[in-house]
């Protein structure tokens, strides 16, 4: 266990690190048994006063042999000053390529699922300041923007599961000092050392940018000064979208022209980000495409062109988008009465009674008319990927957020940047995600 000596002598301290999670009721700990986690867990235990019931979650791959005793090593330290353990394991063939990535998805896919059983809000890792400037330099060689070369934020959604990273500032060398004062033995994984991964030749890199004064304070220094770059213009890019984009009932989403080319050229970017994702339901693609759009929108041009499920038509004085279905068609998904979905990505659903959600794909101007007294004003491609929702009975019960019958609640997702958050923020609920397979 660590006393307060080890701590002051490492400049750490538990409650600053951890008082963004200090007003939940419970939360995960990911600890794979390498000194940075183990570190987690120690400086966790070392937290005094009334902090949030934690509960450990280990994985075991099944990648290596030692995998086993690792998870129980975890298991029998966390024990010790009291916290609760989850030893999970991926069971199942395993890919013979990109196994990493299958690992990493699988891992937050086993403790999302045993954090809906604990009730843990929110998953605390981690990632250090080397962490971060491994991942500002392979940003950076990716040509990403500012929202990518902020680095990771204190809080993100990963796989589903809300992550709190405590640790960003501190160096591994701290972690490990820790870690060895407390007489514990860490985990070596062989994988992290190969430089088939990226990520290893960034960190074999380090030691010879650093001699060049890019070491990995700087790089986490610059990566928070993006962030705040990042987190103003996202402000604006909002603010740019409250005034000057609509969207109708259906999800069709209009920008005025005029506004967007007077818009700052990193704003008129953003706002196209915000519009696209807003309309496919999309949380990834990439910002060059975006930037190519964003240059012929401001040349004038009058074209139509599709980007990651969303049709953009550019007119005179406007520009019109909307969701095309795409390759693999749009969701179709059962609602038991008090369920709640996110439905494409798009549409925020709650059922008081039981229904079905189906792409509006049949429907015409006409049968429109007919269902809801209304005119349709926008594309009838846009009316065909919106949802419709028809009650146990068959009968349909609202199209998009125009309700024909009681019963279901039907939202949009705000328009907001997708920009990461840079500032401490409490963990948010969750409901249900239905997207195309």
């Amino acid at each position: 266990m660590l006393t307060s000596t080890d701590m002051a002598l490492c400049g750490l301290d538990p409650h600053a690190l951890f008082a963004p999670v200090a007003n939940c009721q419970t939360v995960g700990l990911a600890v794979s048994g390498g000194a940075d986690s183990l570190a987690l867990m120690l400086l966790y235990a070392a937290w005094s006063g009334d902090r949030p019931r934690a509960v450990v979650y280990t994985v075991d791959h099944r990648l290596r042999p030692e995998a086993q005793a690792e998870a129980a090593m975890v298991v029998a330290e966390a024990e010790k000053p009291g916290l609760t353990c989850r030893s999970l394991v991926w069971d199942g063939p395993k890919p013979s390529s990109g196994k990493q990535s299958a690992a990493r998805s699988a891992r937050y896919r086993l403790m999302a699922k045993a954090m809906a059983a604990d009730g843990a809000e929110v998953l605390v890792t981690a990632h250090h300041l080397r962490d971060q400037a491994e991942t500002v330099l392979m940003r950076l060689a990716h040509g990403s923007g500012v929202t990518g070369l902020a680095g990771m934020r204190d809080f993100s959604v990963v796989e589903g599961v809300e992550v709190f990273r405590p640790l960003l500032g501190v160096p591994a060398e701290t972690l490990a000092t820790l870690v060895a004062r407390a007489g514990l033995s860490p985990v070596h994984d062989p994988s992290n050392a190969d430089p088939a991964y990226e990520r290893t030749r960034w960190r074999n890199a380090l030691p010879a940018l650093g001699e060049l004064g890019l070491t990995p304070a700087i790089l986490g220094k610059a990566g928070e000064r993006m962030a705040r770059i990042d987190a103003f213009a996202a402000r604006a890019a909002d603010e740019f979208a409250e005034a000057h984009m609509t969207r109708d009932a259906l999800g069709v989403l209009r920008i005025a022209r005029a506004a967007l080319d007077h818009a700052d050229p990193e704003i008129g970017i953003r706002a196209i980000d915000i519009a696209v994702a807003a309309v496919s339901g999309a949380r990834s693609f990439a910002l060059g495409r975006i930037e190519e759009l964003a240059a012929r929108l401001a040349s004038g041009e009058r074209f139509a062109a599709t980007l990651a499920g969303a049709r953009l038509v550019a007119q005179e004085n406007a520009i019109v988008i909307h969701r095309e279905a795409g390759r693999h068609g749009l969701p179709t998904t059962s609602l038991a009465p008090g369920e709640s979905v996110i439905w494409d990505g798009r549409f925020s659903i709650t059922a008081s009674r039981a229904g079905t959600i189906v792409p509006a794909s049949g429907l015409t101007r006409k049968r429109f008319r007919d269902l809801t007294g209304k005119e349709l004003e926008g594309p009838v491609a846009g009316l065909r990927a919106a949802p419709l929702i028809c009650d146990a009975r068959g009968e349909i019960a609202a199209i998009g957020c125009l309700e024909i019958a009681e019963g279901f609640a039907v939202e949009q997702i705000p328009l907001t940047s997708r920009a990461g958050n840079c500032g401490n923020r409490p963990p948010g609920g969750a409901v249900a995600l239905v997207s195309p397979e």
